[in-house]
């Protein structure tokens, strides 16, 4: 039903660049009778090569003088350092080695090699190329026919039939998520991400959105669970600046006495809930959007555990794919389709039920579109 976009898979390799090689340094002035220096590896006495490199260096240059009447030493050719013959006693200066090459980022190239050391002093060794990393985010869903307020005509959202994998009741649980957050985003209920329950107002329901900028343009979160501890929880900081378009990730989970709240890894928001949760299990997990609240921006690695994940299980995962199996995972929407109305569930679990979800808006013009991520994802 929609077009899709091209996958363009972002790859950029390293590669080190080999340095020269240093040039030898003169001999000692010969006693007058003109001695002739001694020839080593092709090279008459003075001579030096370059140190070899991951590219190969240049051949050093180093002249030795030899005595009165003696004869001067040729270049050496490429390859190992040649250890320079006697002139009339003096001994030929041994070539600088190659500086090292420096290594490569993930998904950048790496460090062009070192300069090799002149005269008698000696360069650093060779270094090897960085691997270059490989980008994974592959496609996000946008929901940009959504305004950036309240009463949103376009109603855009990816639609989750409830499920029995979907936390419930007073279970502990964690959903997060990658969104791209436009500065129209951050505005105080009216950018709701997700939302799934009833709304009864009794701890019945579990959702996730955004509260009042702060006075310094910090923009907050609102994690809440239609109950009458959620002001408790509302516009707490979140550490990123409002007036700036980024992506940000963002994670609730809820351990039994607490809903926590996570922004790109660090505990942002904590509210002690001194009544179970009774999330409902009648209205479908709603992506993107919360009556009369939907959101506007980018969304892309939808996940669903089982269980109340630490900070350092967020950060340990947030930055590459999943493989699917990891054990809580009961909901994981990659959102890499590039064209139709259905995002797929890839939980790999053996014996899981995919659930897919449904691209829905008030006409199928509205619905939410497929784009090319640009989210911090790599490979697993």
């Amino acid at each position: 039903m929609l077009g899709g976009l091209l996958v363009v898979a972002a790859w950029s390799g390293g590669c080190g660049g080999g340095g020269s090689g240093g040039t030898g340094g003169s001999g000692t002035a010969g006693s007058s009778g003109g001695g002739t220096g001694g020839g080593t590896g092709g090279g008459t006495a003075g001579s030096s090569n370059a140190g070899t490199t991951g590219g190969g260096g240049r051949g050093g240059s180093g002249i030795d003088v030899g005595g009165t009447s003696g004869t001067a030493g040729a270049a050496g050719g490429g390859g190992s350092t040649s250890v320079g013959g006697t002139t009339g006693g003096g001994t030929a200066g041994s070539a600088g080695a190659a500086g090292s090459a420096g290594a490569g980022g993930r998904g950048g190239g790496a460090g062009g090699g070192g300069r090799g050391g002149s005269g008698m002093d000696v360069g650093g060794t060779s270094g090897t190329a960085g691997a270059a990393g490989t980008n994974c985010a592959g496609h996000a869903i946008s929901f940009n026919t959504n305004i950036a307020g309240k009463n949103d005509p376009a109603m855009a959202i990816v639609n989750v039939p409830f499920n029995a994998d979907i936390p419930s009741g007073n279970a502990n649980r964690t959903v997060e998520f990658w969104a791209y957050m436009l500065t129209t985003t951050w505005a105080g209920d009216a950018n709701t991400i997700f939302f799934y329950g009833t709304n009864n107002r009794n701890n019945d329901g579990f959702g996730f959105d955004f509260g009042t900028t702060t006075a310094a343009g910090i923009g907050t979160i609102d994690p809440f669970t239609n109950g009458n501890t959620d002001s408790a929880g509302d516009n707490k900081a979140s550490g990123i600046m409002a007036n700036t378009a980024q992506w940000v990730h963002f994670a609730m989970t809820w351990d039994g006495t607490n809903v926590r709240g996570f922004v790109n890894g660090v505990e942002k928001d904590t509210v002690a809930v001194t009544t179970m949760l009774h999330t409902g299990t009648t209205a479908p997990l709603i992506i993107g959007g919360y009556p009369p609240n939907y959101f506007n921006g980018q969304l892309d690695e939808f996940r669903i555990w089982n269980v109340a994940r630490t900070a350092s299980e967020i950060t340990a995962t947030m930055n590459k794919t999943l493989v699917g199996n990891e054990p809580g995972l009961v909901g994981y929407y990659k959102f890499d389709e590039t064209s139709g109305a259905m995002a797929a569930d890839s939980v790999t679990t053996t014996g899981h039920t995919a659930h897919p979800g449904t691209l829905m808006a008030n006409t199928n013009a509205n619905n939410p579109t497929w784009v090319v991520s640009t989210a911090p994802i790599s490979c697993p």
